[in-house]
């Protein structure tokens, strides 16, 4: 009796561990393996050394829905990747490793049910220039800025013995690396087509050269200030409203100051520039003794219309040109009128039809305040009294 009650025991138990067993994995359903697509492949350096701890970043991509996930490479630097996909399902990989540049791998895959693929992965390590940055007397230069291609994001400065690094570079995301070393009162230094390579070190020694910054006012010869003025110290720069004007960073030593303004003659002075902004030139105009007036030229255009199978000319199309002596001071207005009436700024061309006009005279004004005779235009005679045509 008692053994009939032990095996009625031990059925019951083993019946509700199945029942249980049921439970638990009634929800789980296995993936069609005709469904899932496999990638599989190595990491490795340069010289084909295994990466060992490599993330592999991976983002599935299927009719414009996106899967990010990731998984690491073993000690043999290889990784295998699974999944369930439908056909025509793009991947497309980030590869990171520590002490390695980041691949941003530019090649996109389409994956289809069943298929597997081998991608390898190639990791390079990131480039680093070092240097010293001095004067042209060997002097090292403190707190200059450098920035190289690749690193803009992060410029270093040069520290008290004038020595820089810049590390982390990626040579292949550009491989025309270039450098540039900006300090105050220097010229700013450039250079391109820097033979960087992956994992190495290139050293950059740059001499810096002095400059100077020039700075003044133009006035004419009564003292007052000549606005838009054009200075060059070897840069140019325009006067403001007060006449001011400043040059940054040209360089030092011998120089020819130059300056032009409308209505005044050159002016060219011979000075020394020393290093910084301790170089201050003040600069006085004369007027340009400008007495020829301008020129004044016509041109008529007929207007036409069409009479019984006969062109006739019912009017002109009138435009004027005016020009100044090639050191004049150049044309200021151009002035009309009809028939005796009010004169007007000429601005563009002008329609007139007869026999409404009878005279058209004109005339310019340059900017010394020239002022050419009048131009006159009688249709009536038949007269025209003036510069001509053009």
């Amino acid at each position: 009796m008692q053994t009939s009650i032990k095996w009625i025991i031990r059925l019951s138990t083993l019946s509700l561990c199945f029942i249980l067993f049921g439970i638990m994995y009634s929800g789980v359903s296995y993936a069609d393996p005709s469904t899932q697509a496999s990638v599989s492949g190595k990491v490795t350096d340069l010289e084909g050394f295994p990466i060992q701890d490599a993330t592999i970043k991976y983002s599935l991509r299927y009719q414009g829905e996106e899967t990010e996930k990731s998984v690491k490479t073993d000690g043999n630097g290889s990784y295998s990747i699974l999944e369930s996909v439908q056909d025509y399902t793009e991947i497309s990989f980030i590869i990171e490793a520590e002490g390695y540049v980041t691949d941003r791998h530019r090649n996109t895959y389409s994956l289809s049910e069943g298929e597997q693929i081998l991608v390898n992965f190639e990791l390079y390590e990131p480039s680093t220039i070092v240097g010293s940055v001095t004067d042209q007397t060997g002097r090292p230069v403190l707190n200059a800025l450098v920035k190289v291609t690749g690193a803009l994001d992060r410029p270093v400065k040069t520290d008290q013995q004038g020595r820089y690094t810049v590390t982390g570079l990626d040579y292949d995301y550009n491989p025309n690396i270039a450098i540039w070393v900006d300090s105050a009162d220097y010229m700013l230094y450039e250079q391109d087509r820097l033979n960087v390579q992956a994992g190495k070190t290139l050293i950059v020694n740059v001499v810096l050269t002095e400059a100077a910054h020039v700075r003044g006012k133009v006035v004419d010869e009564a003292g007052n200030p000549v606005s838009g003025a054009k200075v060059n110290a070897g840069s140019a720069a325009t006067t403001d409203a007060q006449g001011n004007y400043f040059i940054k960073r040209v360089p030092t030593g011998a120089r020819t100051i130059t300056v032009e303004a409308a209505g005044y003659l050159k002016s060219s002075q011979n000075v020394t520039l020393v290093q910084g902004d301790h170089n201050t030139f003040n600069i006085v105009l004369k007027k340009d003794a400008d007495i020829t007036p301008p020129v004044t030229k016509y041109r008529l255009v007929p207007i036409t219309d069409t009479v019984n199978g006969k062109i006739y000319i019912k009017g002109f199309t009138f435009r004027l040109q005016a020009t100044d002596e090639v050191k004049g001071s150049g044309v200021k207005t151009t002035q009309y009128r009809i028939n005796g009436g009010a004169w007007k700024n000429y601005e563009g061309p002008v329609k007139f039809y007869a026999p409404d006009v009878k005279v058209v005279e004109y005339f310019s004004t340059d900017v010394a305040g020239n002022q050419e005779k009048y131009n006159k235009m009688d249709f009536v005679k038949g007269t025209f009294e003036g510069a001509g045509s053009y």
